[in-house]
């Protein structure tokens, strides 16, 4: 059987053929499939949507919101694959000169996916970030520290601006303009009510965002202390207490951590989130 790339106009259709091996591992997939909804809620627009197939089936699917990374899943049946599914995709993205700027999916994948594109196209990729996915089913008992948990209203869009640029820089990537920053507080308070804080006599001192559903579940990301206010607890009081909070509406949580803090994924394991795989963001060299 002859393996082809297939490319998607339509979000609906493309869910159709994906979604059934994606939310075999709901937790695992949670990026691919929480975009894959906002996509079809009309969040992106001009996404790149791509499935390899074997005949009518599925082995792997390629899912981009420019100008953000390729997210890469492959069944675990084609593991074994990885050179021809890696040597087909990156010819259709060339042919079709789709610019992609990294990759990110389950490390191995990863690693070999990125390793095909620098023989084929003779530049360099690096390794951006070493990351896990968790999973929560149920809070722990942890402490919790003085304050209360609300959510942002639009008298905290220039803090929580603000703290976003803080936690771009922090997570090593380049940073967010102000207005930019100002942009996105804006949507994800205004329209998404998706920002919780973590407030101490009436000062925020800590904040994490519920963000992209999935059939069952939901994601927690963008958290974030000030250095501040950093070592009092503030942090695992607004995950552990947004975490209990959503699970009265969702199955699990989910979260990305970057394995080079070591402290906040002790923290996360603690309140209750068990590894479920290893990530890797890889960056393509750029002309």
């Amino acid at each position: 059987m002859k393996m082809k790339i297939q490319a998607f106009k339509d979000a609906k259709s493309y869910y159709q053929k994906v979604h059934p091996f994606l939310v075999r591992n709901e937790a695992e997939n949670n990026l691919a499939l929480g975009l894959l909804n906002q996509i079809i809620d009309g969040r992106y627009q001009n996404p790149f949507l791509a499935l390899a197939m074997l005949e009518e089936e599925v082995v792997a699917g390629f899912l981009m919101t420019p100008p953000h990374n390729l997210i890469i899943f492959v069944r675990p049946e084609y593991k074994q694959n990885h050179d021809e599914l890696a040597e087909k995709l990156f010819q259709f993205l060339m042919e079709n000169e789709t610019f992609v700027p990294g990759l990110i999916g389950e490390k191995e994948t990863v690693k070999e996916f990125s390793q095909i594109w620098e023989r084929m196209t003779g530049k360099k990729s690096s390794t951006a970030m070493r990351q896990r996915i968790y999973r929560l089913d149920k809070v722990n008992k942890v402490n919790i520290s003085e304050g209360i948990m609300r959510k942002a209203n639009e008298h905290d869009i220039e803090l929580v601006s603000n703290w976003i640029r803080g936690f771009i820089e922090d997570t090593g990537e380049s940073t967010l303009p102000p207005e930019q920053a100002k942009q996105r507080a804006e949507e994800m308070i205004e329209n998404e009510k998706s920002i919780y804080l973590w407030e101490v006599n009436g000062n925020p001192v800590s904040m994490a965002r519920s963000a992209r559903k999935t059939d069952n579940g939901i994601t927690i990301n963008l958290v974030y202390t000030p250095n501040e206010f950093r070592k009092e607890g503030y942090g695992t009081s607004v995950v552990a207490t947004l975490s209990r909070k959503l699970l009265e509406a969702y199955d699990f949580c989910a979260l990305y951590t970057d394995l080079d803090y070591p402290t906040s994924n002790k923290i996360y394991m603690e309140i209750g989130y068990v590894p479920v795989c290893d990530s890797t963001l890889i960056k393509f060299e750029q002309e």
